[in-house]
């Protein structure tokens, strides 16, 4: 029993190993995994053997000091304590792989910063491996010391208990505490400590560079103080370390001389050692804060900003690098000579494309209409674009997902083991009643054009799949999707996932999972495979640990077939006068794209941003992880997205390094704020948005009349006039370029919130706003749209109404703004037409039933007749369905007489 136990137990602790080594095979990157243990391996043990080796050198010391009077259970006690610690520091150690590795494998920046002319690579890559070792290197020393001094303490400590208790007035040939501080283990620890506490604080002197502090007017920590005063003061500092060291060597080696002129008060013997004293606290304390601090006070200050010239220019071109905003191309926004015309707006495919449909009410809205079942749910709304016929258009798609919980073992885990489709709605359109048009729905889904996902509908693996499944169970097929009063099933017929069919995997997966059912099931046949990490998000995580993921899975459709991007951003500390925060940390590039299929997990990565040097690190590190970008599918290429996350940072950054002026970036004279808005009633800042910009003619982008765009608007620092607008191109051959429309200062041209008030103070929206609320229903302002037209600006957002009868928000009204006018219309052409200028016909309202009050009441019963058809018949109770039948055909006959035809 106990060796069975010990095996049970050395099978539960290995168990995530194991699974991870099967997992990694299963998904076809076992070399990821493989790299990465060897190296953890080869780390854990060289920890391990170092550290064991040089505690147990101690025990010759400690044996000495004892007098030979050791015992034999007290040294081996003191071998298995040194086994135990040097394991733990080697378990510590193992950690540092991935600096080893990229310090091995590492690429070259090619750009060198301009203080000590290293290439940042030598920051990145070789700093932090030689801080790893000097780490280790201390880490060990101070555990020597240490346990020296612990042993020695416990050993003395008895040994003055046994000399009372038989009265010896003699020391013997145990050893003094001055003999003990004299002895290698003290004194090799002391120089050891000494030497990487010297080495630390010259590379020490590298900090002051990615040093930062975002609000200052000066920024950078490597200013002209750092540059000229306290980097080349690095080296007395280094000699203030090397003398503290030397300070405590020396009274370690005299300590009986010390303690002697101490207990005699002969302090002029101390003359050495208070000299070296202070001129440590001169060093590391008078001289840093007094000289300097009057220096800075009376030199630096009273001659800035021209004395921070070059260290400012340093900053702001040195973070645009960082964050890839060196080549943003910008523009000054003509002034319009003409009035906009309504012909010219409807021509544009911005206007024509407008997003309408507010991706969050939406989410809402398919969850009241297409959940379908409890156990299915809408996990996230994301705006793409497709093309469905001549033209492309905006559209908003969401997965359904399965969300079961609960329900016994067997439900959760082997019977709903995926959801089920995706509803796809255009985005600038709607249903008469305002609710979003569903192009792709239902279960099965229907195709919209072209596009289509009957090929395989499923999602195992989706953003709210959280937990493992069993796929090919022995004698249970999967629940598919609902139909009528029965289900359809349906059986897995891919290979993904571990095979658990036999007697070694069962066990090893129940350890892993804590399920016992997966051991004694019958279920779980030879067949059986088990899909784990099937939340997208956790899975490519789990591949690829080293990437920045954002945290947006785009659903999107190809090859009629689901499938998530995820957007994978390379990151660095260390950055030379480059911009960091808790957000940003000094560099950020929009390097990987890593696809998921939503049926079989299968996970693809791609480079998409060439010469990437921390792409190309992990790309040496990992041969075989990643596949070129110029490989990537069509279909894949088409659907593209810009990290929004990454996006968010660089438009943070660029709202005051868009100066490259040093004057008036020092005087913070130009700082831009991301403009806010109107949503649902509360004041919030505006959120990148996509739209379809025609940029034929635009600078900086290949001719595209539809390019998608996501964009996001600028006001000045504490005032609501727009002063600039900055768009990302997401289609191929723009991807990634930024392009910044920047507003003549000197003219209005209104911001979000300004327009927002120019709807509240017209009377006409006012009034029926005042209506709405006043019938009890609760007005929501959608995403308000800044959208470029001909050299003009219009202002489009959609109204929702939020009703205690309805259940989720129906755009009711369109309002749309063009300079000092705000109209509201029942639809976005009339709006447009409206505020330019064109009569137009008054069309219905989104929302008003415009059908006979007689013919809606017949189709209301046809509804109900048709659902009482379909409950008897999947009974079996054909002569009362029979009956309905006729029921319904005397319906369709009156509804054909209603329209007249």
């Amino acid at each position: 029993m106990v060796i069975l136990a010990a095996i049970l137990g050395a099978i539960s602790i290995t168990s995530g190993f194991i699974m991870d080594y099967y997992w990694f095979g299963s998904v076809g990157y076992l070399q990821v995994f493989m790299i990465n243990i060897r190296y953890q391996l080869a780390l854990l043990f060289i920890g391990w053997g170092i550290t064991t080796i040089c505690l147990l050198l101690i025990l010759r010391t400690v044996r000495k000091s004892f007098s030979e009077e050791i015992s034999g259970f007290g040294e081996t006690f003191f071998k298995i304590i040194s086994v135990f610690i040097g394991f733990g520091i080697g378990w510590w150690f193992k950690g540092a792989y991935l600096p080893v590795l990229k310090f091995l494998n590492q690429a070259s920046w090619g750009v060198t910063d301009p203080v000590f002319n290293q290439d940042i690579s030598f920051y990145v890559f070789t700093l932090p491996f030689l801080r790893t070792i000097l780490t280790f290197i201390a880490v060990v020393s101070g555990i020597v010391l240490v346990l020296s001094f612990l042993t020695y303490g416990i050993g003395r400590s008895q040994y003055e208990a046994r000399k009372e208790e038989m009265d010896i007035s003699s020391e013997g040939s145990f050893w003094r505490v001055s003999q003990f501080l004299k002895s290698w283990p003290v004194r090799g620890s002391i120089i050891t400590l000494t030497i990487v506490g010297a080495i630390f604080t010259l590379l020490g002197r590298y900090s002051h560079l990615w040093k930062f502090y975002p609000g200052a007017s000066v920024p950078t920590g490597a200013s002209y103080m750092a540059v000229n005063y306290l980097i080349p003061y690095t080296w007395v500092r280094v000699f203030g370390v090397l003398l503290f060291g030397y300070l405590i060597f020396h009274i370690f080696s005299n300590a009986d001389k010390i303690r002697e002129s101490i207990e005699f008060e002969d302090f002029g013997a101390l003359r050495r050692e208070a000299i070296i004293f202070v001129v440590i606290i001169l060093i590391f304390l008078i001289i840093p804060g007094g000289v300097f601090g009057a220096i800075n006070t009376l030199n630096v200050q009273p001659n800035e900003p021209g004395i921070q010239q070059p260290y400012i220019e340093r900053c702001i071109d040195m973070t645009n690098q960082a964050y890839n905003l060196q080549n943003i191309t910008e523009t000054v926004y003509p002034t319009p000579e003409n009035d906009l015309t309504s012909e010219e707006a409807w021509r544009s495919p911005t206007v024509r494309n407008a997003r309408i449909v507010d991706y969050r009410p939406v989410k809402q809205t398919y969850q009241e209409k297409q959940r379908l079942r409890t156990y299915y749910e809408f996990h996230d709304v994301d705006v793409d674009r497709y093309s469905t016929g001549e033209e492309k258009q905006l559209v908003v798609i969401s997965g359904r997902e399965m969300s079961k919980l609960g329900g016994g073992w067997q439900n959760q885990h082997l019977y709903y083991t995926h959801g089920y489709g995706a509803v796809v709605s255009p985005a600038s359109r709607t249903a008469p009643d305002g609710s979003p048009i569903l192009e792709i729905r239902d279960i099965p889904p229907t195709d919209w054009g072209d596009i289509s996902i009957k090929d395989e509908p499923r999602i195992y693996f989706g953003e709210r799949t959280n937990s493992y499944a069993i796929v090919k169970a022995n004698g249970l097929d999967e629940f598919d999707y609902p139909k009528g009063e029965n289900n359809v099933s349906y059986r897995y017929e891919y290979d993904s996932g571990i095979s658990i069919g036999n007697a070694w995997k069962k066990l090893v997966s129940w350890f892993y999972t804590g399920d016992f059912n997966i051991l004694v099931s019958n279920y779980v046949g030879q067949d059986s495979k088990l899909l784990l990490h099937r939340n997208i998000h956790d899975r490519v995580a789990k591949i690829a640990p080293f990437l920045r993921f954002d945290p947006n899975g785009h659903l999107f459709i190809t090859n009629n077939r689901l499938t998530y991007l995820l957007n994978g951003i390379t990151q660095t500390e260390r950055y030379p006068y480059s911009y960091s925060d808790g957000e940003a940390p000094g560099y950020l590039s929009d390097s990987v794209k890593a696809f998921v299929k939503a049926n079989t997990g299968e996970v693809e990565f791609y480079i998409t941003e060439e010469g990437d040097p921390m792409v190309e690190t992990f790309s040496n590190i990992y041969p075989g992880l990643f596949k070129d970008g110029d490989d990537l599918p069509t279909g894949y290429r088409e659907h593209l997205i810009y990290p929004q996350s990454l996006f968010n940072v660089q438009m943070k950054i660029f709202r005051r390094y868009h100066m490259k002026n040093y004057v008036p970036f020092y005087q913070r004279e130009d700082i831009w704020t991301l403009a806010e808005e109107k949503y649902h009633g509360v004041s919030k800042r505006v959120e990148p948005y996509n739209i379809l910009l025609d940029v034929t003619d635009r600078p900086g982008f290949e001719p595209n009349s539809e390019e998608f765009t996501l964009v996001q608007p600028f006001t000045p620092e504490d005032k609501r006039n727009m002063i600039a607008w900055l768009g990302v191109g997401q289609d191929p051959g723009n991807y990634g370029k930024i392009i910044a429309i920047k507003f003549p200062k000197g003219e209005l041209f209104r911001g979000p919130m300004q327009v927002e008030a120019i709807t509240d103070q017209d009377t006409e929206i006012s009034q029926q706003f005042s209506l709405w609320e006043g019938a009890g229903s609760k007005v929501l302002r959608g995403n308000l749209l800044v959208l470029p037209v001909e050299d003009d600006i219009l202002y489009i957002e959609p109204l929702y109404l939020s009703a205690e009868t309805v259940a989720y928000p129906q755009l009711k009204r369109i309002v749309v703004v063009y300079r000092d006018t705000a109209v509201m219309e029942n639809s976005l052409r009339n709006s447009v037409a409206m505020v330019l200028g064109e009569e137009i016909t008054p069309g219905p309202t989104p929302g008003d039933n415009m059908a006979p009050p007689e013919l809606v009441q017949v189709v209301q019963r046809y509804i109900e007749l048709r659902e009482e058809y379909q409950r008897l018949y999947n009974r079996g109770e054909y002569a009362a369905a029979g009956e309905i039948q006729e029921q319904i055909a005397d319906l369709v006959e009156n509804m054909r007489r209603l329209l007249g035809s």
